[in-house]
């Protein structure tokens, strides 16, 4: 398949994929293998980012099955962290947790980039927890409440390890801890756009500014509608309309209307579907509004950042900004569906912002 593939191929993207000569390395190795390649065999031939451009494009011909690899890391991280602590109750206390937060997620969707990066944070503050247990010379089962909290005042992260401590006392691991106070909400109230956001703003505004649709449209979900850059880069093609004139978008299941300048850039993102060729394949997306260097996936959050940061937006404020006018606006119901976040988060946003009729 692998060989059909490039003898199929347009010379320019052969000649980019021999050109990567890591690509070209790996393509010709798994052509020279006596059998199939599997996943396995990729993970033996390099690092996860190392492989991944050529991985995807497999996946993308059916040479491989598809493979959530975010899922992967997180599995792989975790064997790691148990295989590194030295002692035999907390290996077994952390496997088992580890098992039990995957049977216990609250959808069935794939392990996106989001919470694969909480799920890697979570753990890392976990081993941290169970480092300073051992330094006391205990155990999760036997650590004491002065430890942790000793712990919890040096560590600004150790909110994050409520989950864990709490599943230990419902399975009788440790029933003595309190775990560390939930995180302040860090929504500020009545904050600004910032002279940079609402710079940036204004020339995506202006048809005359040099700035392409596709980061008109991500400035503009950034400072107005207080939409995170990780879900901005995960928007799909479909997402966006133009109907009986009316610019439309879909975040998640809320559909929100445009002001109407936006009409012609929601135009020019459907007809100008090309992107940077990916190794040995083809040069256009018809599924994401940000393609990915990798086949079939979106642009990652990290690398559309560094873009809006450019334009002079600074995605922390914007957020809390425009969050906090859109609270005043809509139902918190809505508001949580369109920025992202639980609906007790957003009614406590609306009791904080005063529109509550009862906090007053």
């Amino acid at each position: 398949m692998l060989r059909d593939h490039l003898h199929a191929a347009d010379a320019a993207y052969v000649l980019i994929a021999k050109k990567r000569s890591n690509v070209w390395r790996l393509i010709v190795t798994i052509a020279a293998l006596p059998h199939p390649v599997t996943h396995t065999d990729l993970d033996e031939m390099g690092t996860p980012r190392s492989v991944s451009q050529v991985r995807s494009l497999l996946v993308s011909l059916g040479v491989l099955p598809e493979r959530n690899e975010y899922a992967v890391m997180v599995r792989r991280l975790a064997a790691d962290a148990i295989a590194g602590l030295p002692r035999r109750e907390d290996q077994l206390a952390l496997q088992r947790f580890v098992r039990w937060r995957q049977q216990h997620r609250p959808n069935t969707a794939p392990l996106t980039m989001a919470k694969a990066a909480n799920d890697r944070t979570e753990l890392r503050v976990i081993v941290d927890l169970i480092g300073a247990f051992n330094t006391a010379g205990a155990t999760v089962g036997t650590g004491q409440q002065a430890t942790l909290d000793q712990w919890a005042r040096r560590t600004r992260m150790a909110f994050r390890s409520r989950r864990f401590l709490g599943w230990c006392a419902r399975t009788g691991i440790n029933r003595q801890l309190i775990p560390p106070p939930a995180r302040p909400s860090g929504f500020q109230l009545g904050g600004d756009l910032g002279p940079g956001n609402d710079a940036a703003l204004r020339r995506v505004l202006d048809p005359d500014e040099d700035v392409s649709p596709r980061l008109r449209l991500a400035v503009l979900l950034t400072t107005v509608y207080a939409v995170r850059v990780h879900r901005i880069a995960a928007l799909s093609q479909d997402a966006i309309r133009v109907e009986s004139g009316r610019p439309r978008i879909r975040l998640g299941d809320v559909e929100i209307e445009l002001p109407d300048a936006t009409a012609w850039w929601i135009d020019a993102i459907h007809d100008d579907r090309t992107h940077k060729p990916r190794a040995g394949g083809s040069g256009r997306d018809d599924t994401w509004i940000f393609p990915g260097s990798r086949h079939d996936q979106h642009i990652l959050p990290s690398s559309l950042a560094p873009q809006l940061k450019a334009l002079g937006v600074s995605p922390v404020t914007a957020h809390q900004a425009s969050a906090a006018a859109l609270i005043t606006q809509m139902p918190p119901a809505v508001v949580a569906r369109l920025v992202g976040v639980r609906i007790t988060t957003a009614s406590q946003w609306h009791k904080s912002a005063g529109t509550d009729p009862a906090h007053r």
